[in-house]
């Protein structure tokens, strides 16, 4: 390479026509790609402006400042048409695209789904809730249980009709102890009194027992497993009164203040005297119709005083105390209060299902 100092003006008048030569290769470029190369032939560690403006160590301070200034506008210039002409290109070439391909650019794109609490699961909650603000204590228990604290201290005898309706699933285990899957959470409030009994407890007991429970039983209106919540209250003074105060209470609150509630006299080995609880008709707000068969009530409930016969064999004197208490089916409150019609799908885990029955908002 010669060592005679380069021209100043000569190299400004080269830099001078590249970019003109540029600014229109630019302009006529039809593709993304051929703007990229051209950003390479003239932008490029060996491209044109890089080699026009190695003549710089040659030349002067003077000229170098010259040289430099004209290099950097040209750089400048050059840089931002090729990006605007480079995303011009792009966007047409992405409309065109769209135009022709088979995607469907309106459809809303991928989401991912957030999941929620099970529809059975929220009315639990909801009912212990309501519960809670009554002033009961949730108590819980175990799912496979004594036979003595499922039957027999809570007055089903051996060979009592009412066991036999209970269709218990028995449990085998290597003790040979008497083991069943809990039919109902009542053995919970045995486990209270049969403990309370060996201390000096203050009155009252206020409790409630949620959970699941296990039966020998499968239709649209009944599952082999299910969840019940039952209260108990201890004091010595609570009748039925008050008892029907606390359903009236729950009941008005978890489906509408408009709820009337009623007892109809029934049996229960635990309870005496014992009640079927009713509610006026939700789906006709009690004037009748075919879920409530034209009788404007819906059953659901069991209630009544605790017998005798289950204080004195969970350790306390029926003469000293008294109370009442009171068990219902979760899943009987969510069909009426989510119009399921059958009992059994709760447990298919259809999402189409659960999404629609669901009451609250997605858990984050």
């Amino acid at each position: 390479m010669s060592s005679k100092a380069p021209d100043s003006d000569n190299v400004c008048k080269d830099l001078e026509s590249m970019l003109a030569l540029a600014k229109e290769k630019i302009h006529s470029a039809k593709s993304s790609d051929e703007v990229e190369q051209l950003r390479v032939e003239f932008l490029g560690k060996k491209g044109k402006v890089s080699a026009l403006l190695s003549i710089l160590r040659d030349a002067t301070p003077e000229d170098r400042k010259k040289i430099g200034a004209t290099g950097n506008k040209v750089k400048i210039n050059l840089e931002t048409g090729i990006s605007r002409k480079k995303l011009e290109l792009e966007k047409d070439e992405l409309n065109k695209k769209l135009e022709n391909d088979e995607l469907d650019s309106s459809l809303p794109g991928l989401t991912n789904a957030f999941g929620r609490p099970h529809p059975v699961r929220q009315i639990m909650r909801e009912a212990c809730q309501i519960l809670e603000r009554a002033g009961l204590k949730s108590v819980y228990g175990p799912e496979v249980e004594y036979e003595d604290y499922c039957f027999d201290r809570l007055n089903f005898k051996p060979g009592h009709a009412a066991r036999d309706m209970q269709a218990t699933f028995f449990v085998k285990n290597a003790q040979a102890e008497s083991l069943v899957l809990r039919t109902h959470t009542s053995p919970v409030q045995v486990r209270v009194l049969l403990d309370l009994a060996k201390k000096e407890f203050p009155l009252p007991i206020r409790m409630f027992a949620p959970g699941r429970v296990y039966r020998v039983d499968d239709d649209a209106t009944h599952s082999p497993m299910f969840h019940q919540i039952e209260g108990l209250v201890v004091d010595k003074t609570s009748g039925m009164g008050d008892l029907k105060a606390h359903l009236d209470y729950f009941f008005r609150q978890f489906f509408s203040q408009s709820t009337k509630v009623r007892f109809r006299p029934s049996y229960f080995p635990f309870t005496e005297p014992s009640a079927e609880v009713d509610i006026s008709c939700v789906f006709c707000d009690g004037k009748g119709c075919r879920v409530c068969k034209s009788s404007g009530w819906l059953e659901v409930a069991g209630a009544g005083l605790v017998h005798p016969e289950v204080f004195k064999a969970c350790g306390w004197d029926p003469e000293a105390v008294g109370g009442w208490a009171f068990g219902m089916g979760i899943e009987r409150l969510a069909m009426l209060k989510l119009r399921v019609p059958d009992l059994r799908s709760f447990f298919e885990n259809r999402l189409s299902f659960l999404r629609a029955t669901s009451l609250g908002s997605p858990s984050r």
